[in-house]
């Protein structure tokens, strides 16, 4: 049976080149359905040259909130009335909410992290970290990290320039953890065996899930947990590396749900329950598995 859609239906929606790829209308669907709420949530293909036309025209629609994904994380704050403080420390917005003087701009992202690794038991307070990547979400592990009063950081990024601009922005920020970067095969050199790794780049995501950062067992073997923030497929080789080294690990799938969940609450004013996120789960796994 279709929806049926009225003017009282709250319109929400992601925008991002390309899109087609996305799972978040699942996720907020399932959320919705089981909230009793009158919602629908649509893809938007927007095209970086168009983002500050359909920003002013998602918000004379009425369009309620939008997320925003890749590559518009950051060209989106500039047609914002306002970006929270965390977002603006990050520099990257992926979710907007409408408000009487326009479109205010957070990073759920963070949020989305922050609840998957306390769920899988992974500390980051007074940890090593090492990060692979230095784009897009890892300005968001980056400052995670630093809040949640990491010991240091190695941003370990192929381009090493830009992993020392995220080293120096939030090292700046956050002066009693130490922000390290350098090139990807400087892991070789690191001291220890207890480092909690955060994969943020895109190696390994679908079609591409033979790919990974770094494929050489001993680097996992310096490991005492992984996160990846991909979560199609569910399990990535970096993952799948990483268990068979008897490390502690967290898949992508729980950050994207968690950090869908805190938009959801900024659409709606409504907490799902723990019933609703449980199915919103279930939904995302079986699709991922199909």
């Amino acid at each position: 049976m279709k929806k049926e859609i009225t003017e009282k239906t709250i319109v929400c929606g992601v925008i991002g080149d390309p899109i087609g790829h996305t799972l978040s209308p699942v996720v907020h669907s399932e959320l919705a359905e089981a909230m009793g709420l009158d919602l629908i949530y649509l893809p938007f293909h927007v095209k970086p040259e168009n983002l500050g036309d359909s920003i002013k025209g998602a918000y004379g629609l009425g369009i309620r909130g939008m997320n925003v994904t890749i590559p518009h994380k950051q060209a989106v704050m500039e047609h914002l009335a306002f970006v929270d403080e965390a977002a603006g420390a990050i520099g990257a917005v992926n979710t907007i909410v409408r408000r009487e003087e326009g479109y205010y701009g957070y990073n759920t992202d963070l949020t989305g992290l922050d609840r998957a690794l306390q769920e899988e038991q992974i500390r980051l307070a007074g940890a090593d970290v090492i990060m692979l990547g230095a784009g897009g979400v890892a300005n968001a592990a980056a400052y995670l990290c630093g809040s949640r009063q990491a010991r240091s950081v190695t941003i370990l990024n192929r381009t090493r320039s830009r992993g020392e601009r995220l080293a120096a922005v939030m090292g700046g920020q956050f002066p009693n953890t130490v922000y390290r970067s350098g090139a990807i095969e400087d892991w070789k050199s690191l001291k220890g065996r207890e480092y909690v790794c955060i994969q943020t780049t895109s190696l390994g995501m679908y079609p591409d899930t033979e790919a990974a950062v770094v494929t050489d067992p001993a680097f996992y073997e310096k490991l005492s947990a992984a996160a990846d923030l991909i979560y199609r497929p569910e399990k990535t080789r970096y993952i799948r590396l990483a268990e068979q080294a008897g490390v502690k690990s967290c898949g992508g799938l729980l950050m994207f749900l968690y950090q869908a969940v805190a938009a959801f609450e900024y659409f709606t004013g409504v907490t799902p329950s723990e019933e609703a996120v449980d199915r919103a789960k279930k939904k995302l796994k079986g699709i991922l598995r199909e």
